[in-house]
């Protein structure tokens, strides 16, 4: 199959045309009433724009794959746009792999190479010096558009935009529930101990780790005073920290989590929820359409899902992390060409705005760094109402702390920690496990 896909997108509008239209018959007028012997030189269009340069940006992304959550909304992006900016082109590269399609745009940037747009732009890149500084290009009103606390920014210079902004809930089977006895959602912890026993009995297990591990460990710590302090202190061996490792062994030692947990893929940990082989799982709004809508799930699986917060272990209650993901940056190289530099904005800001929001949110189902008010869209699904209507039962609500700790490993800060309980180390072990981990970053 053919991996690369080009879907064109220039911008000289119609009033352009009419102006440059009106000073060229204008000029045809002047000349023809003057005296034949004395002609005067030609009437410039000085006040026309310039000639539209025809543009060519290249954008590496997985968001194109036809069985991607997000390929609906890519469709209208570039359609749209391109009707816009027709002599911009968006040369979009397919590459289906998520993780992938990171290592080869990151290899292409170290190489002197960088797509002009930066899918997965991470802090590193902007260290190295791989992106554009968004910052002085933004004005008020664009700016204004924009969830500020959703910029990916390091000391006041935004080098990407958030393209997936979503609370992260405990997403339930409740047909598991209820064949395992379970009369309602857990709110507490004790409840969900008490749950998850009831699960497992039932024949089927409570969780996976592989996907939305770290999101149930950060959970556990926004739920303990002083938590979310500790990890932006950068204290990895707070006892808080050391708590949430205490609680997550006992999904080990009561055998919870798949026996070949420390083996399984995020896509086949994800699997065993849409196989309804696992009760919970967390992700974000994208996992509406890749998971539980997907021709893999059973037909009446959305009929069966719940959204709620993530019990809560201690005097925080329960939780709900909001994430920021995907982000997506410009490459610094277009600095060098000033109609890529425009033409760059512009594909900017015209997806991250208030109609590329809405269109998201109705396309893909997930939320981007834009101030979109879901309630007053029609069309959207209930389903994807409900769950992001989950945040507002939990007594937390958080986002992880912006250190660098924590842009870098917010996903995936735990796994090595979870992998020494998988294998039967101690608590002790595991919090060992984790500040060494992170011990760059004290």
């Amino acid at each position: 199959m053919n991996n690369k896909r080009r879907i064109s997108s220039t911008n000289l509008t119609r009033r352009d045309m009419l102006k440059l239209l009106g000073v060229g018959v204008g000029a045809s007028v002047l000349a023809s009433c003057t005296p034949k012997a004395t002609p005067t030189p030609a009437v410039l269009p000085t006040d026309a724009p310039p000639a539209a340069v025809p543009v060519s940006l290249r954008y590496q992304n997985h968001w194109t794959k036809e069985t991607d959550a997000h390929f609906k909304g890519m469709e209208w992006l570039y359609k749209d746009f391109k009707a816009k900016y027709p002599d911009i082109t968006i040369e979009n590269v397919l590459n289906p792999d998520s993780i992938e399609s990171d290592k080869k745009i990151l290899a292409d940037c170290a190489a002197g190479d960088c797509p002009d747009i930066v899918h997965d732009a991470t802090p590193e890149m902007w260290t190295a010096g791989y992106l554009l500084d968004l910052a002085p290009h933004m004005d008020a009103a664009w700016k204004g558009a924009l969830l500020e606390n959703t910029f990916y920014e390091t000391d006041g210079h935004v080098w990407a935009l958030c393209g997936e902004f979503s609370p992260m809930p405990t997403i339930w089977n409740t047909r598991i529930l209820d064949a395992a006895g379970v009369s309602a959602i857990p709110t507490t912890w004790d409840e969900m101990l008490a749950a998850c026993d009831k699960i497992k009995a039932s024949g089927k297990l409570p969780t996976s780790w592989g996907v939305g591990g770290s999101h149930k460990f950060h959970n556990l710590i926004a739920s303990q005073d002083g938590g979310m302090e500790a990890l932006a202190n950068n204290q990895f061996d707070a006892p808080q920290i050391k708590e949430a490792f205490a609680q997550l062994k006992k999904f080990v030692d009561n055998k919870w989590i798949p026996d070949n947990e420390i083996e399984l893929t995020w896509q086949q940990s994800v699997g065993m929820f849409v196989a309804e082989e696992t009760a919970f799982y967390l992700n974000g709004a994208w996992t509406l359409g890749n998971e539980i809508r997907s021709e893999g799930a059973a037909a009446d699986l959305r009929d069966n899902v719940k959204f709620a917060p993530f019990p809560g272990l201690g005097p925080n209650g329960s939780t709900v992390e909001l994430k920021t993901t995907t982000a997506i940056g410009i490459s610094k190289a277009v600095e060098k060409d000033p109609a890529r530099l425009a033409a760059a904005l512009n594909f900017f800001k015209f997806w991250f705005s208030p109609e590329g929001g809405k269109q998201w949110i109705l396309l893909t189902q997930s939320p981007m760094g834009v101030k979109v008010d879901v309630n007053s869209i029609s069309g959207v699904d209930p389903l994807l109402v409900a769950f992001l209507g989950a945040k507002d039962s939990a007594k937390t609500v958080y986002a992880l702390p912006g250190t660098q700790a924590m842009l870098e490993r917010g996903w995936d800060d735990c796994w090595t920690a979870l992998q020494a309980l998988m294998v039967g180390k101690s608590t002790d072990e595991a919090l060992a496990a984790f500040v060494l981990e992170m011990s760059k970053y004290k």
